[in-house]
């Protein structure tokens, strides 16, 4: 379901002054069904990554317990722009902010939850029919959300880190051990064979050609890795 108010003039030129406008709209509608269901006035809002990343909660609320200054955060996940989907996550988040922080999905959660009109499991809880007729309403009186869906599944631009490159390294002698090392190590020194010292350092053929470049561009002769200095 889309905004259908985009001509409509619109004071909220921020997404947080938006959610912000949304919950105080909400606040009657909480007050309504208890008089202990009063919404703090200390909270924060953002459409962003919530802890979870790109496959995290639709939203997530952190108690002033995690904040310098005591306020609420209550993060909505920047792949939503439907302005009543976005009501119904806030309504699921701010239900949180009635609890205590341990209180998390559980039966105190839940018992206010199905009372401001949310069904179905609490983790995911969404709008029941009553209370998704009156998101509609605040919606259309507040006007275009200032924010469009972030496609988070298409990933980031940024090139994904390799991971580290290893290097095969092997005894020369007829005994067949071999092992695996980043180079980063394999250029400190390679370690004598484990199954027999006598056979010497284990070699590294990648490095023995850097080895035999860099000493043809001198004029030096290679030396042999086995080689006493």
């Amino acid at each position: 379901m889309k905004n259908d108010n985009t001509n409509k003039t619109n004071t909220h030129t921020t997404r947080e002054g938006w959610l912000r406008a949304a919950t105080n709209a909400l606040r009657p509608i909480f007050a309504k069904h208890s008089p202990k269901y009063i919404l703090p006035e200390k909270m924060r809002f953002s459409i962003g990554f919530t802890s979870g990343g790109k496959r995290g909660m639709e939203g997530e609320s952190w108690h002033p317990e995690y904040s310098a200054d005591g306020h609420f955060e209550v993060l909505i996940r920047a792949d939503r722009d439907d302005p009543v989907e976005i009501l119904g996550i806030l309504v699921h988040e701010l239900v949180s902010t009635l609890l205590p922080r341990e209180a998390k999905h559980g039966k105190a959660y839940r018992d206010i939850a199905l009372r401001i009109g949310l069904i179905g499991k609490m983790t995911h809880a969404s709008p029941g029919p009553v209370l998704l007729e009156q998101l509609k309403a605040i919606a259309a009186d507040l006007g275009p959300l200032p924010h469009a869906r972030l496609d988070v599944a298409a990933g980031s631009n940024r090139p994904k880190k390799r991971g580290a490159k290893y290097l095969k390294v092997e005894c020369g002698a007829t005994c067949g051990y071999t092992h695996r090392v980043i180079p980063k190590w394999a250029k400190v020194g390679l370690p004598v064979c484990p199954v027999d010292p006598a056979h010497g350092r284990l070699h590294c053929a990648l490095l023995d050609d850097e080895t035999d470049e860099m000493a043809q561009q001198s004029g030096d002769e290679p030396a042999h890795p086995d080689a006493s200095v």
